[in-house]
């Protein structure tokens, strides 16, 4: 099999495992939701959120080390995976302090501090489990790692759901994470040693790790930190309730993330082996093709959930939880900057300017931060949703600039432009309609209005469809 048709099998794998993972979080998140109301909704997703950004310190960007080292030398790879694994007998213990610290210093209570210090068991188990997932893809058998994710998620919404069943509370759906991770533990590190995964022999040094990987520490932080900032600043200056009705919008919004990241994992070597023979044009052609399918997928998810939010809130959570559709009015626009990023932060990477792609996270961390401080005091969820907003054009546009050089500029300010235009005329068109209409048929016409405007914007072209024929065929 030759490297391209491993790297699409990796993808479809990756793809297939994302979407029915997805999808499952996505409806067991809906049914805990309405079953459990605002209250506990958001005691549980502030207290995945407090873990979510301290996970950082139990991996500290030694997983994409296993991964880059286990791909270039299974020796070497063994060395990586052992000397991270030792290092995280250090670092776990630091984010579980980090975060039993953090719910102490912001006086969240005895309830968050037992919540988190379940929560803290999870992050444990992902810490453990990521690392040698990593030596899995590293080996490129990705289909251990999309089975392993799947039916953890499986197992997390059947035994989140009895918890609901039994009125176990935020302590139940923690437990079912729990069950997921664990799983996850124990499948990962079985899958590694069927394919001659282990410990044995010498670990690289702590020191050589730290190097190693403060690259992808830094980027792992930025990422964590305006990711969650908004979630742990609602629950500071608001309350709970706060934190529950954007989560909704959260879910609602980011549910969809997994589509860029499969699609550009599937461009990104012909990035790569572009830039090697020094292919500026065919470099030129793949980011152009990547980002008009990035905004052929991203135009529809923002239009339709900004423009019907009071109806799928209404229709998926149920009447308490209208206060979300202020949210969710705001907060999918940063759909089309954060899917138009993918293919810009692939090109960084694949023309080795990785360096590049930090600094803008670490500039759009800053302004994350800065915006949530001042919006979210005052406005509370549409804060946040405004503050989301306004960090990911950051991250898109900083992204831009870095890559000026290879992108066709009478193009992309059409194509930007096109995009833009007809992402509000959509969503004007479907605000007008929905006063007319009820949900369930307003979502068959919004399919049919936004698919028209794209192929009248020319977003929609057969370029696109012939892109995604060849890459289906490596597969064949």
């Amino acid at each position: 099999m030759s490297h391209g048709q491993t790297i699409a099998k990796n993808a479809v794998w990756l793809m297939a495992a994302s979407t029915g993972q997805k999808i499952i979080s996505f409806l067991t998140f809906v049914v805990v939701a309405r079953l459990v109301g605002v209250e506990i909704t958001g005691k549980y997703f502030f207290a995945v959120s407090v873990t979510s950004v301290f996970v950082i310190i139990a991996d500290l960007g030694l997983t994409p080390v296993v991964i880059r080292e286990m791909a270039a030398d299974v020796e070497r790879g063994r060395a990586a995976l052992a000397s991270a694994l030792r290092l995280k007998l250090i670092l776990i213990p630091l984010a579980i302090l980090g975060s039993l610290a953090y719910i102490r210093l912001t006086h969240s209570g005895q309830e968050m501090l037992l919540a988190v210090a379940l929560a803290c068991l999870v992050m444990t188990a992902d810490a453990v489990s990521v690392t040698w997932y990593g030596a899995i893809r590293g080996r490129q058998q990705l289909r251990y790692e999309a089975w392993g994710m799947f039916i953890g998620q499986c197992l997390t919404a059947i035994v989140s759901l009895t918890a609901i069943f039994f009125h176990a509370g935020v302590m139940g759906l923690i437990f079912g994470l729990l069950c997921g991770s664990a799983w996850n533990v124990l499948w990962s590190i079985r899958r590694s040693h069927d394919i001659g995964i282990s410990l044995h022999g010498a670990s690289l040094s702590f020191k050589k790790m730290f190097f190693m990987a403060l690259p992808f520490a830094l980027a792992g932080i930025f990422v964590k930190v305006y990711s969650y900032v908004d979630t742990l600043l609602l629950k500071q200056f608001h309350d709970v309730f706060a934190v529950g009705y954007y989560s909704v919008a959260y879910k609602l919004t980011y549910s969809f993330q997994f589509l860029p990241m499969t699609f550009v994992a599937a461009l990104y070597p012909g990035m790569s082996a572009a830039f090697a023979v020094n292919d500026r044009e065919g470099l030129r052609k793949i980011l152009h093709g990547s980002m008009r399918l990035m905004m052929l997928l991203a135009i529809p998810i923002t239009v339709g959930l900004s423009a019907l939010a009071p109806g799928l809130i209404h229709l998926l959570y149920g009447v308490r939880f209208s206060n979300s559709a202020a949210s969710l009015m705001i907060l999918p626009w940063v759909t089309i900057p954060l899917f138009l990023d993918f293919p810009i932060g692939s090109l960084l990477n694949a023309t080795h300017r990785a360096h590049q792609k930090t600094i803008a996270m670490g500039i759009t961390m800053v302004v994350n931060v800065i915006a949530n401080i001042i919006l979210v005091p005052p406005y509370g969820p549409v804060g946040a949703a405004w503050a989301g907003v306004i960090s990911f054009w950051v991250l898109f546009l900083t992204g831009v600039w870095f890559a000026r050089h290879d992108l066709d500029w009478a193009w992309g300010r059409s194509f930007f432009l096109r995009g833009i235009v007809i992402a509000f005329i959509g969503w004007l068109a479907l605000k007008w309609l929905a006063g007319f209409f009820s949900i369930i048929p307003m979502l068959a016409i919004a399919v049919l209005l936004i698919i028209f405007l794209l192929w009248i914007g020319k977003i929609f072209v057969p370029d696109d469809i012939h892109l995604m024929r060849k890459w289906f065929q490596k597969i064949e």
